[in-house]
């Protein structure tokens, strides 16, 4: 009995054993076999980088064991950073045989499948690096930390099986690269360790057979790190190739091409062209270029001939995968050399080679192997040379024979033009990398600034430290700056000049985006970048840059911020970082003077430009400074002048004129009178002169009395001669004409005994049509200390156009230049050669120089004019145009202009001119008496006029910003530009604003004291697209809207302080590409502060209006308002807070209803993920703009820690390995099929213990029985 037990129980065990047999898997057994292998680490496995968001790092846990993943941090490494550019700290658990999956949020739907965490910090590209840390110590890397070399750009890498630790130095023949967007190996991971093994003592004493000999085509297809032998024919002599101890040379076959590099020649021997070559080495990838690294090179043969050159064309080349083809092999090509570069790089010259059409590509010259002065520059040539490849493709010619002459020389190729394209990546403030190439390059460098540099710095003494930390700071700023204007993916224009490239074959160019901004010039004008022009450079786009530049620096914006200032400026960081000096001239374009290299700062940053030579300068009509002492025996002159006062005597302002945000009172012409006699005293040869615009547009104590109280303060400070502007005309030539001659109004509103101006009023292009004669003096001679001067004056013809027609029926305003040279030729017959021009003309500042029709006036008038001085816009001025100094002194008597001139007394011309715009502060000076005592009586006399009862208001009106929305008072003066000026639309600055208007009788003096600074109102044209910007430039993150509006309403985000919806009062959408008119006061159209520039930038064909005061007191008017049936103004939804739901309209010009309550309704969604960056403006779409302050990307993590290590994804996904089991992100991390297998096991162990535990208990029991 107890043997039949027993050999039942074995038959059980023996079943067991074969159900066991059949359940463990084979890999179990294979693994037994070899025993375990166990990573040191975790260790990154995969690296995924294709085309769009397709971007992804897995990390792999071989270890053993489970691992918790708090302590460990992914790093990126942007551009050749050497410091992370952004971290993700890792969470959770990651069992033993699983993989953690990093990924884009935006990346195709097969990543993430298999995706466990979405992070900003896989948002790289093919020349980034990125690091595993593991408790603060870097344990894997993949990539170069500090190399931008695109070497894993459009590629997916996966780490070779045999790899079973993690390596802080990047190894490359641990990664086997399957090519662009292949996600097949993504989510699982083997490995085997291989090859990893201590391979011990060798058995076998007999050496190795050498590897079979294949083509170079074979080769190059391999593997990089694989052991090759190729035999075939040296194209190049290796000493002309090489720097220092490297060995360089190339070798052909039949097949193809490739390099020879080691870093080291050692035993290598130098090797000549026709040698053929037995080459033992690895193969390997440098910056795109195919390699061998040759252990050994043995000479077969000597004197062979070299493969038959190809003939190909620039245009060929332009195809990567035909430029490809032709790597490593000897080439015939013909282009063009449009200039030699003064210095080489890394033993070489990098000249750009270009064809008629422009494709580009570098001809890399080698100091060993070509004399470069046997180059000339601007000439067509046919090359010889090798194709090869740093980053892109060039052209290596070996010896100077292979650089010659070509026959045909036609014209030099224009590269001049516009061309679109998509921007790929952001490298730095003034870099960016393009998809589509131009001209062969696919990066671009921005023209005419340069901004901080943000790569490691080379010279690292101490004394250096701050600055560099500065420079990289400022540089990392200017990188997020750039990326409110472009990111990755946005359409632009590339805007490119005769020179397309740099030395370094980077497309040189101004950036437009889809809307039309030139990010060049806006980061120069955010005080991001400085103006940055080396000759030859663009004439036209030199003024506004160096306006901008001046504007920026005088605001302390950005790089000029006085608290924290750059303190070397880029190119001068560059020289000393390099330690190589300053190399370049630099000239002084107001003076047409320039410097040595190391006198730099001696001109102005407004005013540089620099010269590679002395001739190079002296070339563009530049001369050395000279700094001997002006002639003794010269006459000093001064004038002093004024412009656009427009009867505002007794106005002052609160100034902050030098933008370093201390604020003052200025003006009023008690105390303008003051400074200028002041200035007088400096010279005795001094004479105060006005460019017209003194009257007109006036407070109510000139205005109400004819501006006669202007012409009275003007004669008491001394006013020697004048010119007219529009306003002088504003109420017809028989009113001017009496101001000029005097006599009384003949309503009497003007003042007792008026008896017109004891100064000269000139115009020489203002006509009588009768008799064709100047109703007005068109010159005037003054002489000092026998010397003669010349003043002439002159109206702009846009004055025709800007007051009433019936009032000037009887003039013309004939042309200026015309004008002015027959007065100046008038003038020299009399002797006069020093000259200016008092001319009512627009000007505007650019750079050093000016900008308008009094620049234009400059370039065509007569040489012997030597000053004009302008007027009309209101601007300040001070430039030289074609040798010409133009000077305008802002408005109002805020300021004055003091020009300083000598006169050489032999030729009686002005030889130097210099110029100063001087704002008049109270506190520097004592009110003139006089000129007080002129305004407290005329003051007293229009007392009884400011009383005058204009209508009736029901309630009272406060406010003048509008921050919490709209308000009855912003509504009716708003409301009051739109009916005068007969707009569509109207703005009012809440800063205009200046008291309230109480319930009861409305005055005249109650409307004067509410808009008391007289602003003239502008009319302009503009897009409905463009309400958005100009909306979002006056919203203040911290106090909210700004203006009053009329004629639409508008919603908005407080959060992002952005708008949200543009409409008609009706809530109908506005429609994008409909032309509409906007009304806004002067000061708003004009003024270049960021809050109101968008209304110039984008408003177009400005028309002029009456003040905004008479606009309003015409408005008040027509209510018809009555003490019984008062006016009623209040607050009605124009300007409101968005609701949470409300969602940008996709289309403003499709009516999608109206809510009732002022809000429109929105329908559909516009497809767009609301955190993504978008353009600043909103694109095409009103209201659309969701761009982030900081310029921070918003790819940041999608899962969320639930506080009990694990992790919340809210997602599943099937990762690969998994026999299609689903993973729930919302537990810990998935385990993998291979460990049920320890389960299975331990249930089949128990199920065998536990039935021969019962077989054996029934055995002890029949026995007992």
């Amino acid at each position: 009995m107890g043997n039949q037990l027993r050999k039942k129980l074995c038959y059980m065990v023996f079943v067991i054993a074969l159900i066991f047999s059949n359940l463990v898997p084979t890999s179990t057994a294979i693994a037994a076999e070899k025993g375990d292998v166990e990573a040191e680490d975790l260790f990154i496995t995969e690296y995924v980088e294709g085309s769009s968001f397709n971007k992804a790092i897995e990390i792999y846990n071989g270890t053993g064991a489970d691992v918790n993943l708090a302590n460990y941090q992914l790093h990126l490494y942007s551009n050749g950073k050497t410091e992370p550019t952004n971290t993700e700290t890792l969470k959770g658990i990651l069992k033993n045989g699983d993989v953690f999956v990093l990924s884009h949020r935006d990346a195709d739907a097969a990543v993430q499948q298999v995706t466990d965490l979405t992070s900003a910090v896989v948002n790289f590209n093919g020349n980034d690096a990125i690091a595993l840390e593991k408790n603060g110590e870097i344990i894997d890397v993949f990539g170069e930390i500090g190399d931008d070399s695109d070497f894993a750009k459009d590629k997916t890498f996966v780490r070779n099986a045999n790899v079973s630790s993690p390596t802080a130095t990047f190894r490359i023949d641990q990664w086997t690269d399957y090519g662009k967007d292949i996600f097949t190996y993504l989510g699982s991971h083997t490995m085997d360790g291989e090859g990893e093994q201590d391979p011990g003592e060798p058995t076998d004493p007999d050496p190795d057979p050498d590897p079979e000999v294949s083509t170079i085509a074979e080769a190059r297809q391999l593997a990089n790190g694989s052991e090759v032998v190729v035999e075939g024919i040296v194209t190049a002599n290796s000493e002309a190739l090489s720097n220092g101890n490297q060995f360089s040379t190339y070798m052909q076959d039949e097949t193809a091409g490739v390099n020879l590099f080691n870093f080291e020649q050692g035993d290598l021997p130098e090797v000549q062209k026709g040698d053929r070559v037995k080459v033992i080495g690895t193969t390997a990838s440098y910056k795109g270029l195919k390699e061998v690294v040759p252990v050994s090179i043995e000479v077969l043969e000597q004197g062979q001939a070299l493969p038959e050159v190809q003939h190909i064309t620039l245009e060929d080349l332009q195809n990567k995968e035909v430029a490809e083809s032709y790597e490593g092999e000897l080439v015939r090509i013909n282009g063009y050399i449009p200039s030699i570069p003064s210095s080489p790089a890394g033993g070489g010259y990098n000249v750009s080679f270009i064809d008629q059409d422009y494709n580009a590509m570098l001809l890399r010259i080698m100091e060993n192997a070509i004399d470069i002065r046997q180059v000339a520059e601007k000439q067509w040539y046919d090359v010889t040379g090798i194709v090869s490849q740093y980053n892109d493709y060039q052209i290596l010619p070996t010896e100077q024979a292979d650089v010659q002459v070509a026959q045909q020389q036609p014209e030099p190729p224009s590269a001049a033009g516009e061309y679109e394209t998509t921007v790929e990546k952001i490298t730095d403030g003034d870099t960016i990398r393009i998809a589509d190439p131009v001209f062969g390059s696919d990066r671009v460098r921005f023209v005419n600034m340069d901004t901080p540099e943000t790569y490691a710095a080379k010279n690292k003494a101490p004394e250096r430290q701050e600055i560099n930390e500065n420079q990289k700071y400022h540089g990392d700023e200017a990188t997020k700056h750039i990326q409110t204007y472009i990111q990755p993916g946005d359409k632009i224009t590339v805007k490119v000049g005769e020179q397309p490239t740099d030395d370094y074959g980077r497309l040189l160019a101004e950036v437009i985006t889809a809307d039309g901004e030139n990010v060049n010039l806006e980061m120069v004008r955010d005080g991001y970048a400085v103006s940055y022009f080396i000759a030859p450079m663009d004439e036209k786009a030199y003024p506004k840059y160096q306006q901008a530049v001046k504007e920026a620096k005088d605001q302390g914006l950005g790089i000029w911020d006085k608290a924290n200032p750059l303190l070397e400026l880029p190119f001068a960081f560059r020289a000393n970082d390099d330690q190589k000096g300053f190399l370049r001239y630099v000239g002084n374009s107001a003076t047409k003077e320039y410097v040595v290299p190391d006198d730099w700062e001696d001109v102005p940053v407004e005013k540089r430009v620099f010269f590679s030579s002395p001739e190079e300068a002296e070339s563009y009509g530049y001369q050395p400074i000279n700094t001997e002492n002006p002639s003794e025996d010269n006459l000093l002159v001064q004038f002093l002048s004024m412009n656009d006062l427009h009867g505002k005597i007794d106005q002052q302002y609160n100034l902050d004129p030098d933008g370093d945000g201390v604020f003052d009172t200025y003006g009023r012409m008690d105390f303008v009178a003051s400074a200028l006699k002041e200035r007088e005293q400096d010279n005795p040869n001094t004479f105060m002169v006005h460019a017209g615009d003194m009257i007109g547009g006036s407070s109510p104590v000139s205005g109400l009395l004819q501006d006669e109280p202007t012409v009275e303060i003007l004669e008491e400070i001394g006013f020697n001669v004048g010119t007219v502007g529009n306003h002088e005309f504003d109420e017809g030539t028989t009113e001017f004409m009496r101001m000029v001659n005097g006599g009384e109004h003949p309503e009497g509103k003007g003042t007792e005994g008026y008896d017109g101006m004891n100064f000269p009023q000139l115009c020489a292009n203002c006509v009588d049509k009768e008799s064709g004669e100047t109703i007005l003096p068109p010159f005037h001679i003054e002489e000092v200390d026998g010397e003669k001067i010349g003043f002439i004056g002159v109206n702009t013809q846009a004055s025709a156009s800007m007051v009433m027609p019936d009032g000037i029926a009887d003039i013309q305003f004939t042309d200026e230049v015309a004008a002015v040279n027959e007065a100046v030729a008038t003038l020299q017959q009399q002797g006069v050669e020093a000259i200016a021009v008092l001319a009512h003309i627009p000007a505007d500042q650019a750079g050093d120089g000016a900008t308008g029709e009094a620049a234009n006036l400059a370039r065509e008038v007569n040489d012997a004019v030597d000053i004009i001085f302008a007027a009309h816009n209101h601007q300040v001025v001070d430039g030289v145009v074609d040798n010409k100094l133009i000077v305008q002194a802002s408005e109002y008597g805020k300021a004055f202009a003091d020009v300083d001139v000598e006169i050489d007394r032999t030729t009686g011309d002005i030889v130097k001119k210099d110029a100063e715009v001087v704002f008049v502060k109270q506190s520097d000076y004592e009110a003139d008496p006089n000129v007080s005592k002129i305004l407290t009586k005329y003051e007293h006399q229009i007392a009884p006029m400011m009383n005058e009862v204009i209508g009736y208001n029901r309630t009272d009106l406060t406010g003048d910003y509008s921050n919490d929305g709209d308000h009855g008072l912003g509504n009716l003066l708003a409301d009051g530009m739109k009916s005068v000026m007969n707009s569509d639309f109207a703005m009012m600055n809440g800063g205009g604003i200046r008291d309230d208007l109480l319930a009861g009788k409305v005055t005249w003096g109650d409307l004067y004291n509410i808009q008391p600074f007289g602003n003239t109102l502008m009319k302009f044209e503009i897009k409905g697209k463009d309400l958005v910007p100009i909306i979002n430039a006056q919203l203040s993150k911290k106090y909210g809207p700004d203006y009053s509006i009329s004629g639409f309403h508008y919603t908005w985000d407080p959060e992002a302080s952005k708008v949200v919806n543009v409409t008609y009062p009706d809530g109908t959408p506005i429609e994008e590409d409909k032309t509409f008119t906007l009304t806004v006061n002067n000061f708003m159209g004009t003024s270049k502060g960021s809050k109101y520039r968008p209304i110039s930038d984008r408003g177009k064909n400005p028309v002029m209006g009456p003040t905004d005061l008479d606009a309003t007191v015409e408005f008040v008017k027509s209510l018809n308002s009555t003490e019984d049936d008062p006016f009623l103004y209040a607050a009605e939804g124009r300007i409101s807070v968005a609701k949470e739901e409300e969602e940008p309209t996709k289309n403003p010009g499709t009516d999608n209803g109206d809510n009732g309550d002022g809000t429109n309704v929105d329908v559909g969604n516009d497809g767009n993920n609301a955190n993504k960056q978008e353009k600043h403006d909103g694109g095409n779409t009103l209201g659309k703009d969701n761009y982030d302050d900081n310029g921070d990307n918003d790819d940041n993590s999608s899962m969320s820690d639930n506080g009990n290590g694990t992790l919340t994804g809210g997602t599943k996904h099937t990762a690969l390995g998994t026999a299609g089991s689903q993973h729930d992100h919302g537990s810990k991390l998935p385990n993998t099929a291979t460990n049920l297998y320890n389960l299975i096991f331990i249930g089949l162990a128990l199920l065998g213990g536990g039935v021969a535990l019962y077989l054996r208990k029934r055995y002890i029991a029949n026995k007992a029985s």
